[in-house]
């Protein structure tokens, strides 16, 4: 075995796009998103006679001030988690990277169902120590695609079926557009209405440019006649397709144009042969109070397949210096959710 850094974007997205969970966030083109954003992308590989074995795309952050970093690989790595020769492999290396740009932790978060015992224990045994502060969502809703169209629509719930069918008799129209700016427009008003914070609309068109012309990102708008009054912007890696991102508009909610799009995307989706639809982030605890309870009362009515992940797993390497970053950190994101929103609150949180 061997350690490379060489391998092309095509050999580095070929790995992950044939994965079994073929993540979005660890391919080639979301690493230089991220480096748009002040990341620094360290892509390692494991190479075992010629041929790709475990992967990590490590997004690394400095810490301002302290000379110090944190390493962050997220919904990866991606290997045999069960193959401890391999993971200790790649985990040594990267510790030895770790040391190179004084990162003071490791942080993970694969797509690793929380009753995988086997694959929780092995990363345990390695050190790791699962999270409750999370960076993606640790539960999340999957359409099965491979089913037929008559089928997926049956299996909704009875008002989520009337919806689609009440969206299309309203004379909902959509369409994949080209660019963001329609989107964006539509998200702002839906950030406002609901109370959450959005990245400037740079961020999503930075997005576009690199994924969307690599055919990684879509953005489907639902018009009414001429009017844009909902979208979605995709992702679509491998065999699965990712909802990322939603708007709406205030008026118009009564022709149920989310609806539409959803069964838009699962239209298309099919007839590129993905097999996944990640609805992507629901509450782990069904809670009414929490932040994202109206949003899961929504994707249940697709019938997705609930998937309850491990969620964020730190291997700390500075001790010290994490504790006290942590600690910092945590009250920082909570004096900003009071400022800007009047009350501490976390959507990712259980």
């Amino acid at each position: 075995m061997e350690i490379r850094t060489d391998i092309s974007r095509d050999a580095w997205n070929h790995f992950m796009a044939s994965s079994a969970t073929s993540p979005i966030l660890q391919s080639w083109e979301w690493a230089e998103v991220k480096a748009a954003q002040g990341w620094e992308p360290i892509r390692l590989a494991v190479e075992d006679q010629g041929r790709i074995t475990a992967a990590a795309s490590i997004l690394k952050r400095k810490i301002p001030y302290f000379g110090k970093a944190i390493f962050y690989v997220p919904r990866g790595p991606v290997c045999d988690f069960k193959n401890i020769k391999v993971l200790d492999f790649l985990l040594e290396t990267i510790k030895d990277e770790a040391q190179k740009h004084k990162a003071i932790v490791l942080k993970i978060d694969p797509e690793i169902e929380e009753s995988d015992g086997d694959k929780v224990g092995a990363l345990k045994e390695c050190g790791f120590k699962v999270q409750k502060k999370q960076i993606q969502p640790r539960a999340t809703l999957f359409i099965n695609l491979e089913k037929s169209l008559d089928e997926l629509l049956k299996s909704f719930e009875e008002k989520t079926r009337y919806n689609v069918r009440l969206s299309e008799k309203k004379g909902v129209k959509v369409s994949r557009d080209q660019g963001v700016e329609i989107f964006y427009s539509i998200y702002q008003e839906t950030a406002k209405r609901d109370n959450f914070l959005i990245h400037p609309e740079s961020y999503y068109r930075k997005i576009y440019e690199l994924m969307g012309t690599a055919g990684l990102a879509q953005v489907f708008v639902a018009y009414l006649g001429d009017e844009p009054i909902a979208a979605v912007f995709i992702f679509c890696f491998g065999s699965r397709v990712w909802y990322m991102y939603g708007a709406s508009k205030s008026e118009h909610r009564n022709v149920m144009p989310n609806h539409a799009l959803h069964w838009a995307v699962i239209k298309w989706a099919k007839d590129k042969g993905y097999k996944i639809y990640d609805l992507w982030g629901i509450p782990v605890k069904l809670d009414p109070q929490h932040p994202l309870f109206g949003v899961h009362r929504f994707k249940k009515g697709f019938n997705g397949d609930l998937k309850k992940f491990v969620g964020v797993m730190d291997l700390v390497y500075d001790p010290i210096f994490y504790y006290l970053f942590d600690q910092g950190l945590k009250t920082f994101q909570a004096l900003r959710s009071l400022i800007t929103k009047g009350k501490i609150e976390d959507s990712l949180g259980e």
